[in-house]
């Protein structure tokens, strides 16, 4: 069955139409460039601003689940044992990274220095991601030209593009180790480079940051929503293990919490509310479902990305650097990256296994 998300792109036509309303507003009425870094304040105007963000963002997630509805029932199964603490160790460790910005702003800037261990741990988890897609790659030419078909060469392509395309980003995030091996940045890039560093992000620092994190959410937090409602109607062989799973989404979902520079911009907004209402939404099928642990996790993951949140926006004042909150998300999407290769790497080697024993591979 054919689905085409009409009221999700109408939304989405309709975010457009209000993005540029606001931007006109900002530049003729306040003077101010709307896709510029600032503190966040909560004026009426802000709050209006805020208003618009929730309403589109309610609108969004509505209308994806009833562009979807007509496949039926979403499928959410139990979580192990595993995946639950993985959970709570990602929300844990959330929670203390706030309370270090809460009770010592200055240890919580000095940790997302530029070599610091945010973002060598970052770098490392992007690294981890780009390896085990790597190692998928190999597997999937190991099984095409054993004759598991045409499928095991899309995969192996497609897993080769993502291990290229991560590890571009890792070696971004260290600027390509400039400075572990002492290269000095080219005098062609010290003019163009914000931080004049050996990488590229740096030159279009706002729209890089924006278009990183925006294909971020949409492959860790959409991606895994939708596919609980597409995975019991469409059956896509092997590629089935790239649907990024709830874990993913979870694991990754702190990186919506952490944004104060650039929370003035309606795509931040959204992506922020869209997650909260997103986790909302599958705790609520967890406890029709009866399923409890996986309904307290999801419900206390969404308190605390807008908790989190509104701790950014409102002690911004109080950061020694206003960006350093996105390092902490370029953490999360790090760990989300990571977290769903391991888990395509795992689908792929389980099918392997069954299929070498003579089981079929049922886990979807």
């Amino acid at each position: 069955m054919m689905v085409f998300p009409q009221r999700f792109l109408s939304v989405s036509f309709l975010s457009a139409l209000a993005l540029a309303g606001l931007v006109f507003i900002e530049r003729n009425l306040f003077g101010v460039r709307y896709f510029s870094e600032r503190v966040p304040e909560v004026a009426l105007y802000n709050l209006w601003h805020a208003l618009v963000a929730l309403s589109l963002s309610l609108a969004a997630v509505q209308g994806l689940t009833r562009d979807v509805a007509g496949l039926g029932a979403p499928v959410l199964r139990l979580a192990s044992r595993r995946e639950l603490w993985v959970c709570a160790a990602t929300w844990t460790l959330a929670t203390s990274m706030a309370l270090a910005f809460a009770l010592d702003p200055l240890g919580f800037s000095l940790l997302a220095r530029e070599d610091s261990l945010v973002e060598w741990l970052s770098a490392l988890l992007i690294f981890a991601s780009s390896g085990f897609f790597a190692a998928v790659s190999v597997g999937q030419i190991r099984a095409a030209r054993s004759g598991e078909g045409r499928t095991a060469w899309i995969a192996a392509g497609f897993a080769a593009l993502l291990a290229f395309v991560f590890f571009v980003i890792g070696m971004e995030e260290i600027s390509w180790m400039q400075r572990v091996f002492g290269i000095a940045t080219p005098d062609g890039l010290l003019a163009l480079n914000r931080q004049q560093e050996l990488n590229l992000h740096n030159i279009s620092t706002g729209f890089s940051e924006l278009l990183y994190y925006t294909g971020s959410f949409f492959l860790l937090t959409l991606a895994p929503f939708i596919w609980l409602y597409l995975r019991k109607s469409i059956d896509l062989g092997r590629l089935d293990a790239f649907a990024p799973s709830v874990l993913v989404l979870v694991a990754s979902a702190p990186m919506a919490a952490f944004n104060s520079d650039n929370w003035s911009m309606l795509p931040t907004q959204m992506m922020v509310m869209m997650t909260v209402i997103m986790l909302l939404v599958i705790a609520d099928m967890a406890l029709r479902a009866g399923h409890w642990r996986e309904f307290i996790v999801l419900t206390a993951g969404a308190i605390l990305t807008g908790a989190i949140q509104q701790l950014f926006v409102l002690k911004a004042p109080s950061l020694v650097r206003l960006w350093d909150p996105t390092e902490y998300k370029e953490l999360f999407i790090a760990l989300g990256l990571a977290t769903y290769g391991f888990e395509t790497w795992a689908r792929l080697r389980l099918r392997a296994t069954n299929l070498s024993s003579g089981a079929a591979f049922g886990s979807r």
